[in-house]
C-alpha cells in the first residue's frame, strides 16, 4: 500500500480492493452503483449501468410472449434483445440524449443507447457481453477524437483486470476518427504523466492509426464540438454503411402476433357494441366510505387508497397483491441507484 496516498473510495475501489481480490484469488461479489443509464428501445425502459440493476435486468431478459386479449388489449411482452434490438450503441457522454431523442435515433434502428459518462464500468461491460458477444448483435461506438475516446473503444472488448469477457465483440467505430474532425475545433491533450513511448503504445493497442496517434499526443477533438445535425449525419450514415436493419422476427412469432391482435380486435368490437346495450345500475356510494378505506388502510399498510377502494367494492386483498406484483413484474424490478462507480481502464 502507497502510505503517502490518501484514502479515499475512488482509491480504495478502483486500486486496492482490486490488488487485493487479484492477489488473494478471493470470488467476492462486488456491487457497484449505477454510473450513467442504458435504454431499451420502445419500451421506455432508462435503467441505471450498476452491478444489481444489470444483473436484474439480464435475469428478466426474455423471448417475446404475447398477453391474450381478456378486458385488455393484446400485447407483446418483451424484456432484453430477443425481438427488440439489432444492435447497441454505447456513447461517452450522457449529455446527448436529448439530441438522441430528438431524432428517434433508439427507435428508428432499434438500438439500445448506453453511456457511463467516460470509461465503460464494468456492469455497462457486463451487459455488452451478453447482448454483444452473446447474442452477436453489433457494438457501435461514439466517443471523443482523444486518448480516453481511444481507451474507452478497447475497453469495450478487450479484457481487463476488472473484467474479462466471455464472448467475443468486435466493437465498429462510429468515431470520431480522422476523418471526422476535418474542420472542428481541437483543444489541447489532457495532461499526462504517461511517457511519450507509453502513450503511443497504449493508442496502438486501442485502435488508433499512426496518423492519428501524431495528432492525439497534441490535440484532441470532443464530440460536443460536431454541430449537432451533423454528428447525426454521421451516426446514420455509419449505422448504414454497416448494414443495420430493423428487427423482424421469424414467421411463427408474426404469425402468433398477428392472430392475438386479429382476436383482440374482433374482441373489441363486441365490447364496445355490449357497451352500448348496457345499462349501468345506479350506483350509491357508500357514506362511511372514507371511514372503510381508512380502516383497511390501518390493517394493510402497504396498500395505496384505491387500492382500499377496491376491497370495499368487494375484491379480496389477496386479489389486489397479486395484481400488484403482476405490475412490479411488468415493470422490471430495475432498481435505479446514484452515479458513483469509476473505472480507469487499466
Amino acid at each position: 500500500m502507497d502510505k503517502g496516498r490518501e484514502l479515499n473510495y475512488q482509491y480504495f475501489s478502483q486500486t486496492l480492493l482490486p490488488d487485493y481480490i487479484e492477489e488473494n484469488g478471493v470470488s467476492w461479489r462486488v456491487v457497484y452503483d449505477a454510473r450513467g443509464h442504458f435504454e431499451e428501445p420502445h419500451t421506455e425502459r432508462r435503467i441505471g449501468c450498476g452491478t444489481i440493476e444489470v444483473n436484474n435486468y439480464l435475469r428478466a431478459a426474455k423471448s417475446p410472449t404475447i398477453t391474450t386479449a381478456d378486458f385488455k388489449d393484446a400485447k407483446l411482452d418483451i424484456v432484453g434483445p430477443s425481438g427488440n434490438l439489432a444492435g447497441v450503441l454505447f456513447c461517452e457522454k450522457e449529455g446527448f440524449g436529448p439530441l438522441f431523442n430528438e431524432v428517434d435515433l433508439a427507435n428508428r434502428y432499434d438500438l439500445m443507447i448506453v453511456s457511463t459518462k467516460g470509461v465503460s464500468v464494468t456492469a455497462a461491460r457486463q451487459l455488452i457481453d451478453s447482448i454483444c458477444g452473446g447474442r452477436g448483435l453489433p457494438l457501435f461506438v461514439l466517443h471523443d477524437f482523444d486518448v480516453a475516446g481511444f481507451m474507452i473503444l478497447g475497453t469495450l472488448h478487450r479484457d481487463t483486470r476488472r473484467y474479462q469477457f466471455g464472448g467475443y465483440i468486435d466493437p465498429i467505430d462510429l468515431g470520431l476518427r480522422l476523418e471526422d474532425i476535418d474542420g472542428l475545433g481541437s483543444e489541447p491533450a489532457a495532461a499526462t504523466k504517461t511517457s511519450e513511448d507509453k502513450l503511443r503504445e497504449q493508442l496502438e493497442l486501442n485502435g488508433a492509426t499512426d496518423a492519428e496517434i501524431d495528432i492525439l499526443l497534441t490535440d484532441r477533438v470532443e464530440l460536443n464540438a460536431k454541430p449537432s445535425d451533423a454528428l447525426i449525419e454521421m451516426i446514420e450514415r455509419k449505422l448504414k454503411a454497416h448494414g443495420l436493419e430493423k428487427v423482424i422476427p421469424d414467421d411463427k412469432l408474426l404469425e402468433e402476433t398477428y392472430r392475438a391482435f386479429h382476436y383482440s380486435n374482433e374482441l373489441g368490437e363486441v365490447f364496445d357494441k355490449a357497451r352500448e346495450e348496457f345499462e349501468a345500475s345506479e350506483i350509491t356510494v357508500p357514506k362511511d366510505l372514507g371511514e372503510q378505506v381508512r380502516k383497511i388502510l390501518g390493517e394493510h399498510q402497504g396498500l395505496r387508497w384505491d387500492d382500499a377502494v377496491r376491497n370495499v367494492l368487494g375484491d379480496t386483498i389477496d386479489d389486489i397483491q397479486e395484481d400488484k406484483e403482476k405490475v412490479k413484474n411488468a415493470a422490471g424490478n430495475f432498481t435505479q441507484a446514484d452515479d458513483d462507480e469509476e473505472d480507469d481502464g487499466e
